[in-house]
């Protein structure tokens, strides 16, 4: 078998492995010219046939090298009508972009790119992305994440597949096998002459240490990397599972997830790796995109040994802040109010517990009474405890959109409409607390409890409830 069917097998077997494209969709190819993307492009179009999807072409031209830059548009574009493949095209100032943006070129044009790729996609109704990434990309990244100090997930390298859509078919070929492709076709492409320059990371790892390695060390260092990222990858795959069927457990029951909230005494119980891992998961939770790097999560560690009301910034607004033995998060950018409001209270409470409310001024007591047919007093509510017996049980301060029941046949009403109902004040609305379990709103306090948890005179155990001052026994 030739390089070129050698290269289309393994290009297929890749696509089918990781569930890459499905029929009828559009795939956007990113083309710059260069032989890793021409070699993508024409290996899709041999396979389009066999998968049943169509493609398009995407290059953006830099603005970064002149003339040879629209030289390299103008090859891509010859190339398209070749193939018949249809072309979008267009020029950005990636120079004007970064010194905007504070960013270094690299991370520019990426950014712009991307962009690019996003407004096609939504324009033309594209389903994936293709990006020319391969198996020798795979490990400059991992040798340049080592050297950053990276940790299991670093060692992953480039993924298959990204959630957004981006697919990388070409990640098991070698750059080797790709300029062998293109030789045994026929197919011409451009070279940019930076790619020699050392002026980035990437480049020195690829023009000088992986070179050096290959010759005085393994020959077969790609090869070899490439199985790291794959053992990495599984490895990775377990503990994130692990990690989030720990943050199901660890964080508020509660159906509303803003903010975020996360049992810190419960999350010091498990390794640091794994909080590691469940921090990352509550911040992702709470805003979209967020990143936090291990000096984030070190600063998040310190953060929970602090006393209540204690804060921190964390990158894209987000802003973790320690209540009553909670961790929460919340998107400071979204919603800067509910970061303010120091009246919201949030609590863990027991069957036999007594919480003090600063904000209130006043102690909330339960106590578990086993008296049948027991009789409130003054300041008094009461519910089933043998109904409730095993259930966590939280006090709290009331959201939009709670609900209680409060009709023997199950029928619910919302919180604020029983407050109006009730005559309260608005000013003092938001400082009623509610006993709940889960996302069940069971009383509130000093009004009314929920028709389900209403005692009665069969109820052997009470879960009673007082409220009063603070230097009430």
């Amino acid at each position: 078998m030739n390089n070129g069917n050698s290269l289309l097998k393994k290009v297929f077997e890749t696509i089918c492995k990781h569930n890459m494209i499905s029929r009828g969709e559009k795939i956007l190819v990113a083309v710059s010219g260069g032989a890793d993307s021409v070699c993508m492009l024409h290996a899709l179009n041999a396979l389009k046939t066999s998968f049943g999807f169509s493609i398009y072409c995407a290059h953006l031209n830099h603005g970064l090298r002149g003339e040879a830059a629209d030289s390299d548009e103008r090859f891509v574009v010859e190339l398209c009508g070749k193939l018949d493949i249809p072309v979008f095209t267009k020029t950005v100032d990636v120079r004007a972009f970064a010194k905007e943006k504070k960013l270094s070129l690299e991370e520019a044009g990426r950014v712009l790119r991307y962009k690019f790729f996003d407004e096609l996609s939504k324009k033309n109704k594209i389903d994936k992305i293709a990006t020319a990434h391969n198996k020798n990309d795979n490990a400059e990244t991992v040798l340049m994440r080592i050297f950053r100090g990276t940790g299991i997930d670093g060692l992953c390298g480039i993924s298959y597949k990204r959630e957004d859509g981006v697919i990388r078919p070409l990640l098991d070929i070698e750059k080797c096998e790709i300029e062998e492709y293109c030789k045994e076709n026929n197919l011409s492409f451009c070279t940019d002459e930076t790619n020699n320059e050392n002026e980035y990371t990437r480049n020195k790892i690829r023009n000088e240490l992986l070179p050096y390695i290959i010759e005085n060390f393994n020959p077969d260092v790609v090869d070899s990397l490439s199985r790291l990222t794959e053992t990495a990858k599984e490895d990775g795959e377990f503990l994130n599972n692990y990690a989030k069927r720990l943050y199901e457990r660890l964080r508020s029951p509660l159906s509303s997830k803003k903010p975020v909230m996360l049992h810190i005494e419960s999350l010091g119980l498990v390794s640091r790796s794994i909080a590691a891992r469940v921090l990352r998961i509550a911040a992702l939770d709470a805003a979209k995109d967020v990143k936090l790097e291990k000096k984030h999560i070190d600063d998040v560690f310190d953060l929970m040994t602090k006393e209540t009301g204690s804060r921190i910034s964390l990158p894209k607004g987000l802003v973790a802040e320690v209540q009553y033995g909670w961790l929460t998060f919340a998107d400071g950018e979204k919603n800067p109010k509910a970061l303010e409001d120091e009246q919201f209270f949030f609590t863990e409470v027991l069957p036999d517990d007594t919480v003090f409310v600063k904000n209130l001024d006043k102690n909330i007591y339960l106590k578990v009474k086993s008296e049948k047919g027991y009789k409130c007093k003054i300041n008094e509510q009461a519910l089933d405890f043998d109904k409730l017996e095993g259930q966590h049980l939280f006090l709290r301060s009331r959201r939009d959109g709670d609900r209680m029941v409060c009709f023997s046949d199950g029928r619910t009403k919302k919180i604020k409409n029983i407050l109006i109902d009730g005559k309260i004040p608005r000013s003092d609305r938001d400082k009623i607390l509610l006993l709940a379990t889960g996302d069940e709103v069971l009383a509130i306090v000093g009004s009314r409890v929920s028709e389900k948890y209403k005692i009665t005179n069969e109820t052997e155990r009470t879960l009673v409830i007082r409220y009063g001052d603070i230097d009430e026994e």
